[in-house]
Formats: C-alpha cells, sequence, structure tokens
C-alpha cells in the first residue's frame, strides 16, 4: 500500500482535493500543499505542482501570476467552471464509493459478530 495516503485513498487523490482546497479558495503551489495535510495528504512539491499543471492543461483551473511587496511572485490557481464540474463528478463517484464501502462495512461487521457467537454465515 502506498504510505503517502491514508487508510486506502485512491493513487490519483491528490487531484480531486486541490480542486476542493482550490474552491475553497485560490491558492499557490506551496500553501495547497500546507492545505492538503489536513487532508491526509502529505505530498512533495513537486507532486502537487505536476498534478496542478495537468489540472491547468485540462481547463479545471487557471493561473495568474500575483506580484508580492514581501517575496516573489506566486503562480495562484482558481477553478474555471470546467473545474467546477470535474469536482460534481468526484463527488460523484465518492459517494457511490463511500456507499459501496458502508455495505462491505456492515457486511463484515455480520460475518464476525456471527462467527463470535459460532452462527453459520448466509450465502
Amino acid at each position: 500500500m502506498d504510505s503517502r495516503y491514508s487508510g486506502g485513498l485512491p493513487k490519483n487523490f491528490l487531484q480531486p482535493c486541490l480542486l476542493l482546497l482550490v474552491l475553497e479558495r485560490p491558492g499557490y503551489g506551496y500553501d495547497l500543499a500546507a492545505r492538503l495535510k489536513p487532508l491526509g495528504i502529505a505530498e512533495d512539491a513537486a507532486s502537487i505542482y505536476r498534478a496542478l499543471r495537468l489540472l491547468e492543461h485540462e481547463g479545471a483551473v487557471t493561473s495568474s501570476w500575483r506580484i508580492s511587496t514581501t517575496g516573489p511572485a506566486r503562480r495562484v490557481y482558481q477553478l474555471t467552471e470546467n473545474g467546477r464540474g470535474r469536482l460534481r463528478q468526484w463527488v460523484s463517484a465518492f459517494e457511490n464509493t463511500s456507499t459501496s464501502l458502508a455495505r462491505w462495512l456492515d457486511r463484515y461487521s455480520l460475518v464476525t459478530d456471527r462467527s463470535r457467537c459460532n452462527e453459520p454465515v448466509p450465502e
């Protein structure tokens, strides 16, 4: 199992996470990296920038340079309508996955509860 993700998160979970964060508030790469950590994602900056470039290439986000008086200019990412649509698709897929996982966990609980009581498992 990939140690960068807690539990069994999808390998490409970084993209919907970035879309969600940019929906919440536009941000730049290192800002987004820090905001990923509470979601259980500890990606390196190179992976984040690669994912952002791919999302930009696909039209899900746009970027522009923001000049700072206290440091270097930063590329700030914003969500597009295309990105909002993709995020809604991710939400739908995650809801379906969540339902399937809940059913699986319920069934597992039934099996383990019955095995503790030495009852036969239904087919």
